[in-house]
């Protein structure tokens, strides 16, 4: 058991989830909260410290030690004392195995030895402290928290707060308030490991539970996801089902064409029950490609046609495909999986094709999808989820979103994320149109911005990175009702941007994992927030909990993993029955029997759920699930990396960005070329620095969180040696200095670099492509300058812009 006495840090502890709340704005004021302490809980305090006031204190101090390890999170809570000899600082560290009487000894230990610091010192970090009033007091200043034990009038004993209104949030203060009664009346049996006291107040872990469930009410009967799209055909067969760059097809050809799709992959030897992968960019034949492959009642796997071969080969192989459609056989060629194009399956639709008759329509418990996501071991993993599922969570949000026949959804992500599916079967099954946003111009504002304008869009889902370049071109159109945001944090700076832009427009912010169908919970946003925006509550699908590292239900604003149960969950991992029983894991007091272990951190809040972010070594790179391990397997493949070690850091605009470290003979610019045959473009490391070795902790494990520090210099460090290799172009030597000198300002405000050199490389320098995008709409707006994104990406250097600029045009 280890008790440091801490008198004043050279530097601030590491930011948790308590101090991430003394950064909400306000007015500043004293708020006042009482809460009597319960028969237990005098007990409790009697049985330690008897009467005696400064044991008393002790007791206090350790229960406060406990609940704010609890509420941080951390395994070392930080808390101030203001005893007899003043105030005091201590850092408290708890073992497993140690008691509610060891805490206590040595509690007062460390307090007895502690020397006093100054309470006025504004550099004080520390957010919570303890005091009684049976004791002389002792000064303190600038403290968010301060918890006094004191005598009631009528002889009983009471917890006072004391608390900044304009720090923390008063229902807070008041639920650790309710934890230390709670805490203190654990202390009756002395012998109680620390481990197994729970913080929760009974009436705290009452309102939690009826928060984790209080929309469930799954569908009745269990859907599919073509049911609702067969219905649409049959009420509007000559409606417009999906628009592409080069047509528009009705309900009634779109579902001509994926019967025919079905009857040539049955003729082809798909059986009902297999796996058909789909490798194909977004059109209307794409479309009718996954409608065909679900009416031929088989699952189908969305893959990226941007991915390396390998990985392509890989996931065919994984799943087991019985076939894959694609518009680009040759990466394919030699594949033991029969390769058929969709051309040749979606083209004219036909009848009398020879084979087997169709199945039947797929049932709820049929598989629909897989999903494939990056895995930890290096390799990608594969989700399976069943129509039943997905089929509930798309029937909420025809409801929630508001969907008719008069919703006109633009489609912007990639067929290969789960969010793709909620997109076109949820509009499908509503009576919608799809405007499919080619890949290539999801990019370009412009472009969007007339996609919107010129079919009159009314519904659109980004990721936040993507949507704050786009959100200036989705505001001229006027026509939106509904913009969502998912996958990464939702900033508030883009929730005030939004607002202000498009204030009639509902702006949804939802969370939820491949592994629960797509989605879990869903937020409406305001523009009123003080410490970030929710998530929102569980839908009707999902029942949500956050749980600590014992199962135990917490309070509201302590963190912990975030667990789902419900008819929403997938099946589980393709081939990895160890990963799936690890995850989703037995549980009979959950609709269904089980929970999925997301990984996910988050806090209950009045609003609802708070994300907080991962709890191990998945990261969200502009919207991409990335595990680290895959990175670094990757990166390990190149011949030359001896070890190697990937971390996410902010970059300039906030965003992560992947940084590796590597040991071995190989050049990291040769690396990251390399990396690209096997690695998805999102996961290739915008920056790479070989090291010697890699820093060892006293353990001898990789000093992760020397890297993640040493990554923060590389990021923020100036491009100054770029400049002094390649200066800034003289008047003489470049038509428009002027010109120069205002594109290289730019390039270094979007980078948060210091200095640019011309021919430095955007890319190299930490860019990637939404600040590229960025760039370009900045470039236009702020300099007239006119350069389209693809020509960007050829030639991403200051030189390159100003040579555009200055070039004829055609």
């Amino acid at each position: 058991m280890s008790f440091e006495n801490a008198p004043r840090p050279t530097a601030a502890p590491t930011p948790t989830p308590l101090r991430a709340r003394l950064t909400g704005a306000g007015h500043s004021g004293r708020g006042e909260l009482t809460e009597e302490l319960t028969p237990a809980a005098r007990e409790g305090l009697r049985r330690v410290a008897g009467e005696r006031p400064l044991e008393e204190l002790v007791v206090l101090t350790a229960a406060a030690a406990l609940v704010l390890r609890a509420a941080e999170d951390a395994p070392e809570p930080v808390l101030t004392v203001a005893g007899p000899r003043g105030t005091t600082v201590c850092a408290v560290t708890t073992p497993e195995d140690a008691s509610l009487r060891d805490l206590v000894i040595a509690v007062d230990t460390a307090l007895r030895g502690a020397d006093p610091v100054p309470a006025d010192d504004p550099g004080l970090p520390f957010s919570l402290l303890v005091r009684s009033d049976r004791l002389p007091p002792a000064p303190h200043a600038g403290t968010a928290l301060v918890v006094s034990l004191r005598e009631a009038p009528d002889g009983g004993r009471t917890l006072h707060a004391g608390f900044d209104t304009g720090r923390l949030d008063a229902w807070w203060a008041a639920v650790v308030l309710r934890s230390l009664v709670t805490v203190l009346a654990a202390f009756a049996e002395p012998a109680t490991a620390c481990a197994a006291v729970d913080p929760t107040a009974p009436e705290d872990g009452a309102e939690v539970a009826r928060w984790e469930r209080a929309g469930f009410a799954p569908e009745p009967t269990p859907g599919t996801l073509l049911g609702p799209f067969t219905e649409r055909v049959r009420a509007t067969p000559d409606a417009v089902a999906v628009v592409d760059r080069d047509q528009r097809v009705t309900y009634a050809e779109l579902a001509a064409r994926a019967e025919t799709v079905a009857r040539r992959l049955a003729a082809a030897g798909v059986r009902p029950g297999d796996r058909v992968a789909t490798a194909l960019p977004k059109s209307t034949d794409a479309v009718a490609v996954v409608l065909g492959v679900l009416r031929a009642a088989a699952a189908y796997v969305p893959l990226d046609p941007a991915l390396p071969a390998e990985r392509l080969r890989f996931v065919l192989d994984d799943a087991a495909c019985a076939a894959v459609v694609t518009d680009d056989p040759d990466p394919l060629a030699g594949s033991p999986v029969p390769v058929l194009t969709a051309d040749a399956l979606a083209g004219t639709a036909e009848t009398g094709i020879q084979g087997p008759a169709l199945p039947a329509l797929p049932g709820p418990d049929d598989p629909a999808y897989v999903i494939y996501t990056s895995g930890s071991t290096g390799t990608p993993k594969g989700v399976a989820v069943r129509h039943s599922a997905i089929a509930g969570y798309l029937s909420w949000k025809r409801r929630y979103h508001e969907l008719d026949a008069e919703t006109r959804l633009v489609q912007v992500p990639s067929f290969s994320f789960d969010s793709s599916v909620s997109d076109l079967f949820s509009v499908l099954g509503a009576g919608g149109t799809l405007l499919l946003l080619p890949e290539s111009d999801r990019l370009v504002p412009q472009r969007v911005g007339e996609l919107v304008s010129g079919h009159r869009a009314t519904h659109i889902t980004l990721v936040p990175s993507l949507y704050r370049v786009l959100l200036d071109a989705l505001a001229a159109p006027g026509s939106l009702r509904l913009v969502t945001v998912a996958g990464e944090a939702c900033p508030a700076e883009l929730v005030a941007r939004h607002f202000q832009r498009l204030p009639g427009v509902r702006l949804v912010n939802e969370y939820g994992p491949t592994e629960n169908s797509v989605g879990a919970t869903a937020y409406d946003c305001t523009e009123e927030s003080r410490h970030g925006f929710p998530v929102g509550r569980p839908i009707d699908t999902t029942v949500l909990e956050v749980l600590d590292e014992r199962g135990r239900r917490l309070p509201p604003g302590f963190p912990g993993e975030i667990h789902l149960a419900g008819p929403g969950l997938a099946d589980g991992y393709v081939n990895d029955p160890d990963l799936t029983k690890r995850l989703f894991t037995e549980a009979a007091e959950v609709p269904g029997g089980r929970r999925y272990r997301t990984g996910d951190r988050g806090w209950w809040t009045p609003a609802g759920v708070e994300f907080l972010g991962r709890g191990d070594s998945q990261v969200k790179i502009r919207g991409n699930r990335v595990e680290l391990g895959d990175v670094e397997a990757g990166l390990c493949s190149v011949p030359g990396v001896a070890s190697a070690v990937a971390l996410a850091a902010p970059g300039a605009d906030g965003s992560l960005v992947l940084v590796a470290f590597l040991t071995g003979d190989a050049d990291p610019d040769g690396v990251r070329a390399e990396a690209r045959r096997v690695l998805p473009g999102h996961m290739v490391p915008s920056r790479v620095e070989r090291l010697e070795d890699m820093p060892l902790t006293r353990n001898g494990k990789v000093d992760r969180a020397a890297l993640a520090d040493r990554a923060g210099e590389l990021l923020r460090a100036t491009a100054a040696h770029h400049t002094q290799a390649s200066p800034v172009p003289a008047p003489e030597e470049h038509a428009d200095a002027g010109l120069t000198a205002r594109v290289t300002d730019l390039f270094a405000e979007v980078l948060g670099v210091s200095a640019v050199g011309p021919e430095d490389d955007f890319f190299e320098l930490g860019g990637h492509s939404l600040a590229a995008a960025l760039l370009v709409i900045e470039l236009e707006n702020r300099l007239g300058v006119q350069v389209e994104l693809d020509d960007f990406f050829d030639e991403p250097t200051v030189a390159g812009v100003c040579r555009a600029a200055t070039a004829p045009r055609e």
